[in-house]
């Protein structure tokens, strides 16, 4: 596959680079954001709040459909140029244009569900990539394993913040509860 640096190839390369850079700032530079949701959590439940962390899940779920749109038409585009990226029963095939999306979806569920769907045998596409084509392989990884890391990272979010939402709901059903309690000097 590298051995042909065709436009394909390049678009494939920048792509699996593009869904690492987007990878690592989800992991590590997005925190930032996710700080600034805590705070919103913390003191107050305004609209500029609420509007600023739908901004902090949107980023990642927009990330999410273009990285998939990208891989199908990267992988489709790698086919018309030749590359024999698909095989089927131990054949190799030409896949259409649905089944390579199927296929990326199927890559989508498992990064997704991490090896649930591995385990089981599930797939979503009848075609298989082509290993012995290399560089697909690790593209495909790449794609893969943005798509576990995005996941797991909205999983992660989510649980923190309703925890911190439960534990603010607590206390301030506490505090209620001893301001109930506490004698009134003027009734």
């Amino acid at each position: 596959m590298m051995a042909a640096l065709t436009l394909s190839v390049l678009f494939a390369i920048f792509s699996a680079f593009a869904m690492i850079g987007v990878a690592g700032y989800i992991l590590f530079q997005h925190d930032r954001n996710h700080e600034q949701f805590e705070a919103w959590v913390d003191f107050s439940f305004t609209s500029e709040a609420l509007a600023r962390a739908l901004d902090y899940y949107r980023f990642m779920a927009v990330s999410m459909l273009f990285t998939y749109v990208a891989f199908t038409l990267s992988a489709v585009w790698l086919q018309a140029d030749g590359f024999p990226l698909f095989t089927e029963n131990g054949q190799v095939v030409r896949a259409s244009p649905i089944a390579v999306s199927l296929f990326t979806m199927d890559l989508v569920l498992r990064g997704g569900f991490f090896d649930f769907m591995q385990h089981f045998d599930m797939t979503l596409s009848h075609v298989y990539m082509n290993r012995k084509l290399r560089g697909f392989v690790w593209y495909a990884f790449i794609f893969r394993m943005f798509y576990g890391l995005t996941m797991f990272k909205i999983l992660l979010s989510f649980l923190w913040i309703y925890g911190k939402i439960r534990l603010n709901r607590q206390a301030q059903r506490r505090a209620r509860e001893e301001e109930a309690r506490q004698p009134r000097l003027f009734e």
